[in-house]
């Protein structure tokens, strides 16, 4: 891996015909700041931290912070690995609650978290990290593909729209969906009908990238063999990340995602041993109470 040419300026920047002074001087100021994200320096760093913090996480979901919602454990490291420090922080104040670890038992656990997810800002942000997740492993596994293979930017971008929405349609959101008690048909309708308003606003943010910011700091699109490629493409994710979050708290408030919580896994365990509760005492002889006929 090697690192990209910082020197040359876009075209789109030497021509100043594209937008008003003040995007003109907000694109030079970023291909002032930003070059030392194609540095190795940089970008070493910023992915040493990341794989020691998927290994991090992959162990505290398997062992102590075990309620977390399943598809959470997954898209958790995807992001981690991706956001470096800015994910670690994201999962440890909106889906670990710090006393998790002094709490045991499979449905204490379960109540714990779910009392943490309450506040709809966590549970908006692990709506927007289902998303990112499942969609940015699509769009990283298409972008490495389509430049490698030359496309240019909009068949680049189109690619990377239809196989991230299939990763985080049919990965994460069909999967979210089927936990909270909905069939095969309807967890795939409600998954994908998320799914399309999700993906929008988090290709919105990783096509500016692409198509402005990384262009005006390397020069061009980088290869994946560069460490550009990868600072660059973490970059996009976030920024698609930040312009997912208000469509997230959208859907959230609609009711067609739910974030994180255990409230319909809870529901369904006490109910389960209620009706267990009422056969043993059947078994018994014994009259049900009054509350529970």
């Amino acid at each position: 891996m090697h690192g990209h040419r910082t020197g040359r300026r876009h075209p789109i920047i030497e021509s100043g015909a594209w937008a008003p002074e003040t995007q003109m001087g907000f694109l030079e100021f970023l291909a002032d700041t930003l070059p030392l994200m194609a540095e190795p320096w940089f970008a070493i760093p910023w992915y040493v931290v990341s794989a020691l913090g998927v290994l991090w996480v992959i162990y505290d979901v398997r062992t102590v912070n075990t309620a977390l919602n399943p598809p959470l454990k997954v898209a958790w490291p995807i992001i981690i690995f991706f956001f470096s420090i800015v994910g670690i922080v994201l999962y440890l104040v909106t889906s670990r609650p710090p006393d998790i670890s002094r709490v045991h038992g499979r449905m204490e656990k379960m109540r714990r978290f779910t009392d943490y997810s309450k506040p709809t800002w966590r549970k908006v942000v692990a709506s927007a990290t289902h998303c990112v997740g499942g969609d940015g492993l699509g769009i990283m596994t298409a972008m490495v593909g389509a430049r490698l293979w030359g496309f240019h930017f909009w068949a680049e971008f189109w690619f990377e729209y239809a196989v991230g929405y299939a990763f985080g349609w049919f990965i994460l959101q069909t999967w979210a969906m089927r936990l909270h008690g909905n069939g095969w048909l309807a967890s795939i309708w409600k998954g994908g009908r998320a799914e399309f308003f999700s993906m929008i606003t988090v290709m919105l943010g990783m096509g500016l990238v692409m198509r402005f910011v990384t262009p005006a700091v390397v020069g061009a699109q980088p290869l994946p063999d560069t460490y550009a490629f990868w600072t660059f493409s973490a970059l996009g994710l976030m920024v698609g990340f930040l312009f997912t979050y208000p469509m997230n708290w959208w859907l959230v408030w609609m009711g067609w995602k739910h974030g994180q919580g255990m409230e319909h896994m809870l529901q369904e365990m006490e109910k389960k041993q209620g009706q267990e509760g009422q056969g043993d005492r059947r078994q018994h002889g014994r009259p049900a109470p009054q509350g529970a006929r």
